[in-house]
């Protein structure tokens, strides 16, 4: 089996819920991602909250994925997330950044995970 370099892929499933997400990137020669794709547990807020990284992410540094946060998913949602369904943000952004952790391990590029501690 050969490993595709230029993806990189992240899941994240907690262990104290049903929710999961797992994000695709696909990045160019020049270190942008150029596709993400997710695949998730299905249910409207997981889906939403997965969809919006991936829309958002095209044309980004994969390296900087690192930066974002849950305020990526809230201000990109095509409907809110109810209070009690906020943490579905946390489950699709930690995705993105171990999709983006994976592509620069697969590719010896280092990284600052910041205060994200799952990543390393």
């Amino acid at each position: 089996m050969t490993t595709k370099t230029n993806t990189g892929v992240g899941k994240m499933h907690p262990l104290d819920a049903a929710e999961f997400a797992e994000i695709t990137i696909t990045v160019d020669g020049e270190g942008l991602v150029s596709e993400a794709d997710y695949i998730c547990s299905g249910d409207p807020e997981t889906t939403a909250a997965a969809e919006a990284p991936c829309r958002l992410l095209p044309g980004k540094p994969a390296a900087d994925l690192f930066q974002m946060n849950n305020n990526a998913v809230y201000y990109n949602l095509e409907t809110d997330l109810p209070r009690d369904r906020l943490y579905c943000a946390s489950i699709a952004v930690t995705a993105a950044k171990l999709a983006a952790a994976d592509y620069c391990k697969k590719n010896g590029i280092p990284f600052d995970p910041g205060d994200c501690h799952c990543i390393v």
